[in-house]
């Protein structure tokens, strides 16, 4: 096992759109989400997963920091809440509800098989 130490900060925000708008949103969520959360100074990389099931796309991003305060940064307005979720300008236009928080875990390892 690969472990991570200090463990690594993992920040998961999931949401739930119509299937039939899930290819458009998922292109605005990359562009607009996840490519500038990805260039912000501290975090280490991103993830994003698309699930459709029947009538509904979700959506699941995962955001790999070095630590709380770093994660913190990435909020525009300053909160104190790192839990909580700044949407993008379009999401309620897309998404089915506006989460209001995010899930907040460590990373204590990473097994990834190339190839």
């Amino acid at each position: 096992m690969a472990r991570i130490d200090p463990p690594l900060v993992a920040r998961t925000w999931r949401g739930r759109t119509r299937a039939a708008d899930a290819d458009e949103y998922l292109t605005y969520l990359h562009d607009e989400g996840v490519a500038p959360i990805r260039a912000r100074e501290g975090c280490l990389g991103m993830q994003l997963f698309r699930r459709i099931e029947g009538d509904v796309a979700e959506f699941t991003t995962i955001s790999y920091w070095r630590d709380v305060e770093a994660m913190a940064a990435m909020h525009p307005d300053g909160t104190d809440d790192i839990r909580r979720v700044w949407h993008l300008p379009r999401d309620p236009e897309f998404l089915l509800e506006l989460p209001e928080f995010t899930e907040i875990s460590e990373l204590h390892a990473n097994d990834w098989n190339e190839g």
